[in-house]
Parts: C-alpha cells; sequence; structure tokens
C-alpha cells in the first residue's frame, strides 16, 4: 500500500442517468450526416482550437474543451460503433439481461439500464460533436455499475483534467468530514499550502459530505456499493496500484468535467491549533478552476485526430479480408499504450520493465510487533514476473514465521485484480485448497463456433475451462436456461478455472504449511477490490471464515468488502486477436473493430457464491455480483492515519489483536 497522489488510469468511467446524460450533451443544431472529421483547413491557429494550446504544459477548462469539440460528429463512425457495443453487449455481456432488471437487494445500488434501448435512443439523437457521441456511449454503459462494462474512446482520454484541491473524508471528533489532503500548485499557483488540514464545509453551496454522497451515489460507476464509490471519487493521497485510480472522483478526470469551476468554503484550524482541537479561523470561499494538462503528441487539430483518434480499422467495415486486421493497433490499445500522458508504472512496462511491485510484507513496530502485513497490491502478475512472485510470497511467509508474526492482516485495498490463478496460489498457500466457485458463459450461437474452433487450436484461453462431467466443448453446448431479469438465457454448463498450466510452468510447493489459521488472519480491504480480487476476499470470507474490515466509506452503514466480483472479463482488442488466431475474426457475426481509437470492456463469465448448489446453482441472487458480502467490522480514516499507512495498519491490528473484529454470521 504505497501512499501516493492518483494517477491516471486505464479506462476513465463516470455515471448518470441515461436519459438526463443524453438530453445534457444533446445539440438541438443537426450536423451533417456524413461530415468529415478532419476540419483544419489552414493553419491559422485562431481557427484551430487545438493548435492553440498544442505544446502548453497546461490549458483552461474551455481551451480543451474548445479543442475536444472540434471533430464533427460523424454518423458512419457513430453506426459502425453503436453496431459493435450492441454485437458484444447482446450477444457475450453476460449481464445483458439481468441489467436491465436487476433484483432488489439490500445494501445494492443496481439501477435498471436497458442497454439496447438506450444505444437506439443514442442513435436517434443528433449529436454537435463527436465527443458528445462518444461520451454518451461511455455513460450509458457506466451506469451499469460494473466496472468490468466499459466503452474508452482514447481520442477523448487524452487530457488530464485536475481541480487543484484534493480532497479526503476523515472521522474527526466523531463527525465525519471533507478534509483537504494536498494541493496541486504545479497546474494553478493561486492554490496555497495552508490549506492542506482545512474542513470543507461547502462545495457549489453545498454541504460539503451531501454534495460528496450525492456525486458517489449518481456518478460513480465503480460499484454497486455505495461506500465504494464514496471511496472512489476521494482524491486523497492513497495508494495506487496501477487500475482506474481515480479517473473519475472529484479532482481528478480522464474526460471533459461537466462544469468549468467549483467554489469550496473551508475554515482552517488557529495558527498553532489542531483540526481536533475546533478552533477555527472565520470561513472563506474560493473558486477553483478545472485544469487541463495537455497531451505532448500533437501540433494542431489533424495531428491530434491522426495520433490519438484515427484507427487503422476505420474502414475495417469495407475490406473484409483477413490479413487487414491490424494486431499492432489491437495490441497497443490493449496493453494500455494509447495515452500520451500514462501512469509511471504504465510507463515502466511499455519499456519492459517489471510491472510490480506486486505484493510486500511488513512487520509493524511495537506495539504490534507480532502483527505482520501482506499488502497485495495486484493480481494482474505478467506472466515473466510469476515465479518470483511465487518466491517473494514464500520468503515472505517464512520470515514472518521466523519474527514469531501472529497476525496477518491481508490488505486488498484498491487492487483491481487481474491472474485468477495468482489468487488461488494465495489461498491454497494458507489453506492447501479452497472449494470451486461455480461459473458460466452466455451461449450464443457465434460463441460456440468460436469454442468449438478453439478446441482443435494449441494454447487458446478455451483449455483453461474445466467441468468433469462434460468432454470436449460439452459443457458449452448443452445449454441449462435461467431466469435473468425478465429473460430466459442461456447459459453453459458450469465450469471452474484450470490452473494447470500455470502450475506445470512454474515451481509451486503444494505442501506447504503454515501456522496461521482462519481467526489469525483478517482482510482489509477499502472496497477496491474487484474482479479476482473480489473473488478472492469473497472464497476467504465465505469458504474459510476470515473476518474482513472494511476501510473509509460513508460512516454509520455497513459497507461489503469487494466490488465487481463479475467472474472474468474480456476486452474487444484481445479478443479480436484471439478471433484472428482462430481465424474467425470475418464471422458475420463477429463485433468488428471500433472505427476510432476506442476499446470495449465487459464480463465474459458470472460467478456464484460458493452456497450455490443443486437447486441453487443458475439463481441471478446467487451471483456474486448482485450478493452482499459485507464487512464484519469498519476502520474510518482520520488525520493521522490517512497520510501514514503504518499508522493506519497499525490502528487495524489494534483493532484486530483486541477481538473487536469477530466474525459476522449473517
Amino acid at each position: 500500500m504505497k501512499l501516493v497522489n492518483s494517477q491516471p488510469g486505464y479506462f476513465a468511467k463516470r455515471t448518470t442517468s441515461i436519459l438526463f446524460a443524453i438530453s445534457l450533451i444533446c445539440s438541438t443544431i443537426s450536423a451533417a450526416p456524413n461530415a468529415t472529421v478532419s476540419t483544419n483547413d489552414n493553419n491559422n491557429n485562431s481557427n484551430d482550437p487545438c493548435a492553440a494550446i498544442a505544446g502548453q504544459t497546461t490549458a483552461s477548462f474551455h481551451e480543451a474543451k474548445a479543442c475536444l469539440d472540434h471533430f464533427p460528429f460523424n454518423e458512419s463512425i457513430a453506426t459502425q460503433t453503436l453496431d459493435t457495443v450492441r454485437k458484444v453487449t447482446k450477444e457475450l455481456y453476460v449481464f445483458n439481461e439481468i441489467a436491465s432488471s436487476p433484483p432488489h437487494i439490500e445494501g445494492l445500488s443496481a439501477v435498471p439500464v436497458d442497454i439496447q434501448h438506450g444505444l437506439d435512443v443514442i442513435q436517434n439523437e443528433k449529436w454537435q460533436s463527436d465527443r458528445e457521441f462518444q461520451e454518451a456511449v461511455a455513460l450509458l454503459l457506466d451506469k451499469v455499475h460494473d466496472t468490468h462494462l466499459v466503452y474508452s474512446p482514447f481520442c477523448y482520454r487524452q487530457f488530464i483534467f485536475w481541480q487543484p484541491i484534493q480532497l479526503n473524508a476523515l472521522v474527526r471528533d466523531q463527525k465525519s468530514v471533507i478534509n483537504v489532503a494536498y494541493v496541486k500548485n504545479d497546474i494553478w499557483p493561486e492554490a496555497k499550502e495552508s490549506w492542506v488540514g482545512c474542513e470543507v464545509t461547502h462545495i457549489d453551496d453545498q454541504e460539503a459530505l451531501d454534495m460528496v454522497v450525492n456525486y458517489a451515489v449518481n456518478n460513480n460507476g465503480e460499484s454497486k456499493d455505495v461506500n465504494t464509490c464514496f471511496n472512489n471519487i476521494m482524491n486523497t493521497k492513497s495508494y495506487f496500484h496501477g487500475w482506474d485510480d481515480g479517473a473519475d472522483d472529484l479532482g481528478y478526470h480522464r474526460f471533459l468535467p461537466a462544469q468549468e469551476m467549483h467554489t469550496y468554503t473551508m475554515r482552517c484550524p488557529k495558527n498553532g491549533t489542531t483540526p481536533s482541537q475546533d478552533q477555527f479561523d472565520a470561513p472563506f470561499t474560493v473558486k477553483v478552476p478545472w485544469v487541463a494538462q495537455v497531451p505532448i503528441n500533437f501540433n494542431d487539430a489533424d495531428s491530434y485526430w491522426n495520433n490519438y483518434c484515427q484507427s487503422s480499422h476505420t474502414n475495417y467495415a469495407k475490406r473484409g479480408a483477413i490479413g487487414h486486421l491490424d494486431v499492432d493497433e489491437l495490441r497497443m490499445m490493449h496493453e494500455g499504450q494509447a495515452f500520451d500522458l500514462s501512469p509511471e508504472s504504465a510507463r515502466n512496462a511499455a519499456a519492459g520493465g517489471k510491472k510490480g511491485p506486486y505484493v510486500e510484507f511488513i512487520t509493524l513496530d511495537k506495539p504490534q510487533a507480532e502483527v505482520g502485513v501482506i499488502d497485495i497490491q495486484s493480481f494482474s502478475i505478467d506472466s515473466n514476473d510469476r515465479q518470483d512472485f511465487i518466491d517473494t510470497f514464500y520468503n515472505g511467509l517464512k520470515e514472518f514465521e521466523s519474527k514469531g508474526i501472529k497476525k496477518i492482516i491481508l490488505d486488498l485495498s484498491s487492487n483491481g485484480g487481474g491472474d485468477a490463478c495468482a489468487g488461488e496460489f494465495i489461498i491454497n498457500t494458507f489453506f492447501g485448497s479452497t472449494p470451486d466457485y461455480p461459473s458460466d458463459i452466455k451461449y450464443s450461437p457465434f460463441l460456440e463456433r468460436v469454442i468449438k474452433k478453439a478446441a482443435e487450436t494449441e494454447g487458446t484461453k478455451w483449455g483453461d475451462y474445466k467441468n468433469a462431467k462434460y468432454n470436449g466443448t460439452d459443457w458449452f453446448t448443452q445449454t441449462n436456461t435461467y431466469t435473468r431479469g425478465k429473460d430466459q438465457v442461456k447459459f453453459s454448463q458450469p465450469v471452474s478455472l484450470s490452473c494447470d498450466r500455470w502450475e506445470s510452468e512454474l515451481t509451486i510447493d503444494k505442501n506447504i504449511t503454515t501456522p496461521w489459521k482462519a481467526q489469525d488472519l483478517l482482510i482489509l480491504s477499502d472496497g477496491r477490490c474487484g474482479s479476482t480480487c473480489a473473488i478472492v476476499a469473497s472464497r476467504l470470507r465465505i469458504s474459510h471464515q476470515v473476518a474482513a474490515m472494511g476501510l473509509g466509506g460513508i460512516r454509520g452503514n455497513r459497507m461489503q468488502f469487494a466490488s465487481f466480483p463479475g467472474g472474468e472479463s474480456q476486452r474487444l482488442s484481445g479478443f479480436l486477436m484471439d478471433l484472428q488466431q482462430l481465424n474467425l475474426q470475418d464471422d458475420p457475426d463477429a463485433p468488428s473493430p471500433f472505427p476510432e481509437r476506442a476499446d470495449m470492456g465487459w464480463t465474459f463469465r458470472e460467478a456464484y457464491r460458493p452456497t450455490a448448489t443443486g437447486s441453487e446453482m443458475g439463481k441471478e441472487t446467487e451471483l456474486l455480483e448482485y450478493s452482499v458480502n459485507n464487512a464484519d467490522c469498519r476502520m474510518h480514516f482520520d488525520d493521522e492515519n490517512s497520510n501514514d499507512v503504518k499508522k493506519l495498519w497499525s490502528d487495524v491490528a489494534e483493532v484486530f489483536v483486541s477481538g473487536q473484529c469477530p466474525l459476522i454470521h449473517d
């Protein structure tokens, strides 16, 4: 858990009511139906808003907006884009039907979203700019509150928009407050260091806490748990582990913000006092603009479009030839190298460096010297790092044992998931084995053709799925029909993921024993433990009875310790490369590449709770994505531990050792 400023992530996300979002950004002025994209007819910067800011470090909100809105709506691009999104969501997205009519589960915020209807609404609107159209597609998918489901138009994700005031949420004197965590006076010199530690009482004339909670509820698609969304929007001096951290928070966007500036009313501690002493100077109000960090690889509108927006697949639909699917283009997007302004970790990875650290072992100081922390930062283990990850884990446990560590905190906060077999390895190391989580895949004739072809090809992902009762591809073709929302949907037989290939290539001690039992372990999570992380945490908590502590969130209500557990995600860029490997990219039902440089993610395989056996198998309420897994106890940030992770861990250890976080049997 590293305490650094939030960094840009791979996919930027935000949510709002679909029809409201469309009406908000829809223009009543119709664009020419076949308008060309490039409009830079001359080199006069006064007519080219992108050229006007090229080479600058920062730009104002209006300058950045003018550049991003310079590219007119193109009906051909829109039609091809929507066709691909329709195919993916209708045929491949496993939660398409349940999203339109989700079950009511106490503790979850699941708003009904009819994706196909929303796409029809978008198609029938007249958009003033290409950006407005592209953002409407992203907004629609975000409303499902499934972080695996995302549309990312890279063309409009190149600027980084900052609020110079960065906020966190603390509990101070038994009261929740919004606090200035730090300021970015490097992008706005008027931001004062003296504001750090000041309490924000109002934002845009609303009570600050109310504004933040409302934003979390209505404008964040991170999770169906509001507490997780609350944690996600606060751009604190918090840990960044390499995923979409801060991409849609209150102080950092990858997309154009909805307004030019915000007003903050603050009260600061009197000189020589601390905030907890409750002695403040008179409140004051400041107006703070959004400041755009400008990408570096463009000179004008034409070069901006060519470098960030133009895809080699623009005319793909007209080709129909196998050899024209540009794998290099797909790989660049899939590996996250489509940005000028990228996280440092992504830059290092692109340069061939190690992507870690993935896990760190920390021994706490007295009086919690017998407590160790395993900070599991990511399960996205690069294939070249797997053995090192395993060795690091074994060596860390041996060191803990030699130091007499009695209790272990498994910190899974801000872990975006990754390799399911890495998670399986950790569970098995502590508990020898763990029950498989049943999962299944949505059936379609197109996917049947893919799986049958994959069965004839070595080295595909489909060989990792197993079902003891079925041979070959029968696990997929012998379907089950389950109720999802208001529909009856066909799914494959239950499958689990085989890690045989992962294990066969690595040195893993399957006979290892550790001295720690379930009661000696504690899961620590801010809720932003997603995908593989969510499944690992759920298996530890449900199958092995490891207690879980929630971190942060909205004070006074229970929170989940995991989010978007889905089961398995897929990205269009990777899926298209798989199709080319199988010589199926020209299948009539295959989704086409996006005509602009963009990528899309979706949940591909749904996972069930371990209790989903017998008659419970197939019930939508047994899906991890649509069930509640609450933490057993809670820890909040305060003035001391919000900037000192060892102090935070020490506070957690004190609660843990004193027995104040017992397992709750709901």
